[in-house]
C-alpha cells in the first residue's frame, strides 16, 4: 500500500492525457496490473483517492488514471532519455508537473482495502 500512496500523492491523477503543460498519452496516469489481486487494490485505491480529492476540493474532477492489464502491452516500462533521468536531483532543475502533488493523502489502507 505504501507504493500506492506514493503513486497517488506524487502527481495529479485528474489531468487526463497530461501533467501540467506536458500533454499526450506518454504523460497519462496509469497503473498496470499482473494479477486480479493487484487490479482490485489499484481500483480500490483509485476510488479512495478520488473521494479524498473531491472532499478536499482538489484536482480537475474525476480521477482519470487508467488501470489496465500489463499483458495488454508488449512492454510496460520505458526508460526516459538520459536528460530526463533523475531530473529533479540535477542542479538548476525546477519542479513542475508531477513535482506538484495535490497535497491530499490517500486514506489509510484499512479504510479502502478490498
Amino acid at each position: 500500500a505504501d507504493i500506492l500512496r506514493w503513486f497517488w500523492e506524487s502527481h495529479d491523477p485528474t489531468q487526463g492525457m497530461g501533467q501540467g503543460n506536458d500533454r499526450g498519452t506518454m504523460y497519462r496516469s496509469g497503473l498496470y496490473y499482473f494479477d486480479d489481486e493487484q487490479r482490485k487494490l489499484f481500483e480500490a485505491s483509485k476510488a479512495a483517492y478520488h473521494e479524498a480529492l473531491r472532499d478536499a476540493g482538489r484536482g480537475w474532477g474525476n480521477v482519470t488514471t487508467e488501470i489496465r492489464a500489463a499483458v495488454d502491452y508488449d512492454q510496460v516500462f520505458y526508460y526516459a532519455e538520459d536528460y530526463h533521468q533523475q531530473y529533479l536531483a540535477k542542479p538548476g532543475s525546477r519542479p513542475y508537473c508531477s513535482a506538484q502533488p495535490q497535497e491530499v493523502s490517500l486514506p489509510p489502507y484499512a479504510e479502502w482495502a478490498p
